[in-house]
Order: C-alpha cells, then structure tokens, then sequence
C-alpha cells in the first residue's frame, strides 16, 4: 500500500517568493489507465499542497491543466484571463494553468490542493467527499482533510495521502473529508 505522509514531505519556496509547496507525488499514466508513481521534474501529472502566503501572480504553465482545491482558509480569489472567480473551501476549481492568473486572499493565507496534468498526456478529476468506507481504484488517490482515517490497518493524518493500487484492494475507513483525485490517461476517458 503506497501511502504517503504529508509530515515527511519536503518543503521548497516558489520561485516567486509567494509561497511554498511539498509536492506529494508525480508520475504518468500509461495508455492501458495504469498510473506510475515517479519523481523528478517529469511529469504528466502532479499532486501537491501548496501555502500561499501573499497575493501574487500564479506561475505560467503552458500546456497544463490545473484543479485547485483550497483545503485550509480561504476563499481564494482569482483572476484568470481578467476574469474574476472563487475558490471557496472544498470546491475544486479547474483552470488552464497558462493562462495569465493573479490570486488575492481576502481572508489571508490558505492552504490548496493542487493537481496538475499535461494536456496530451493525462488528465485528472477531484472531489471532495465525505469518509466512511472506500475503496480505492488503482487510478485513484485519497487525501485525508480532516476527521481520523485508517487504511489498511494505518492511521492517516491531516493531508495524508493514500494511492488506489492494481496488486491489493486498499480500503479506507473513517470519519471525516477527504478528496478524492481520479487520473487517467489523454485516451482512456
């Protein structure tokens, strides 16, 4: 069972000084739907949480398809393309990442959700749903938001990870939220 833990995940700044981001996992998805677990700097998809600290512009990522879940504060209000929108808590927004962004925080900073996928290559879906039981499917990804969640007999923590997996069926059991992250490939949808 691929679980990952948001307390051992490595935090970076962005390059605009704006926030921080601990990038949870990223990978591909191969034509047959299989998705692969890989790191580095190549990716069709990429999962992490990102802290935004201070309003700014977004980073442009031509080719990129984004949906934004903030997970803690918030609303975060953006303005993509001159255009106003709401990034409430728990509403996953989606968005062409490049397109010309700017978020304010009229409430001050927030914690999102951030899934990105190569156009060509991936794609991806969240929702946020409540915890009870549930089984994940190999193309599927659970983040604990908040309540007590245990998977495969280990206990998750706020911002815990847990991956769906082809070899052993991984059932979650609990209370609370959590966000449920699809992936699948530019072809299998």
């Amino acid at each position: 069972m691929n679980i990952v833990s948001y307390s051992d995940l490595a935090e970076s700044r962005w390059i605009n000084g704006g926030g921080t981001v601990k990038v949870i996992a990223s990978g591909a998805v191969a034509s047959d739907g299989t998705v692969s677990i890989a790191g580095g700097d190549r990716w069709d998809w990429r999962l992490s949480i990102a802290d935004v600290g201070q309003p700014g512009d977004f980073s442009p990522l031509p080719g990129v398809g984004r949906i934004l879940t903030v997970v803690d504060g918030g609303p975060l209000h953006l303005t993509i393309n001159g255009k106003s929108r709401l990034a409430a808590p728990y509403q996953p927004l989606a968005f062409d990442g490049g397109i010309h962004t700017r978020a304010a925080l009229p409430k001050g900073p927030v914690r999102n959700l951030n899934l990105m996928c190569r156009r060509g290559h991936a794609g991806g879906s969240v929702s946020v749903i409540p915890l009870q039981e549930h089984v994940l499917l190999p193309h599927q990804a659970a983040v604990l938001l908040e309540g007590e969640a245990f998977a495969g007999g280990n206990k998750l923590h706020s911002l815990d990870t847990v991956f769906g997996s082809r070899n052993e069926k991984v059932l979650l059991r609990g209370t609370g939220t959590m966000a449920l992250v699809g992936l699948y490939g530019a072809l299998s949808r």
